[in-house]
């Protein structure tokens, strides 16, 4: 009899963990997914130019469908939930230092543009447009896609080093605006 409730006790208890461990993993994932969408990462001030570049863009729900792709989407590595574990806490970590201990102000936007490759993810883009390419081997984007899936992508290059404003249309403009408007706000207040 003692060795039938040692057995009901561990089997209850493997069924009670597997059953938190599940809610667990469930919540775990509603915070990744609420905190990567486009209402989190622009609650600073520093990325109203991304935003609103990025309301302009087809990728920001400017298509016939209105499909969004949330933040998270490109920037961060979708290569396994592992990967996207650890860039989600790395960027959040760096972001939230940036905003909170440096002067956000001084960063350079247009110079940090030369750098969109460490920013944006090719296995998100691919995520998303994972049958590009099965469809380009018969159609007019066979040749500029050639090297990237055919050759084997021997000069390292990214998506967005060929696709430079995908994401955020009229970014540049957006940035310039509002570095304007900063240069505005500290000339009034002199």
């Amino acid at each position: 009899m003692p060795n039938t409730k040692k057995k009901i006790f561990v089997w209850s208890s493997v069924i009670v963990g597997v059953i938190i461990g599940l809610i667990a993993s469930m919540g775990v994932a509603d915070v990744l997914h609420a905190t990567g969408s486009g209402y989190t990462c622009t609650m600073c001030h520093t990325m109203d130019a991304m935003n609103a570049a990025y309301h302009e863009d087809t990728h920001g729900g400017k298509n016939k469908l209105g499909i969004k792709a949330e933040c998270s989407a490109c920037h961060l590595d979708h290569t396994s939930a592992y990967t996207y574990v650890l860039t989600k806490i790395k960027v959040s970590i760096n972001d939230g230092y940036k905003t909170f201990f440096t002067d956000t102000d001084k960063i350079d936007w247009q110079k940090k543009r030369e750098h969109r490759s460490h920013f944006v993810y090719d296995s998100g883009c691919l995520t998303c447009h994972s049958n590009l390419k099965d469809v380009i081997q018969a159609g007019k984007s066979f040749l500029p896609h050639r090297e990237y899936f055919i050759l084997g992508n021997k000069n390292n290059k990214t998506c967005v080093d060929c696709h430079e404003n995908v994401g955020h249309k009229n970014l540049g403009f957006h940035i310039d605006k509002a570095e304007k408007l900063k240069i505005e706000k500290t000339t009034s207040k002199e």
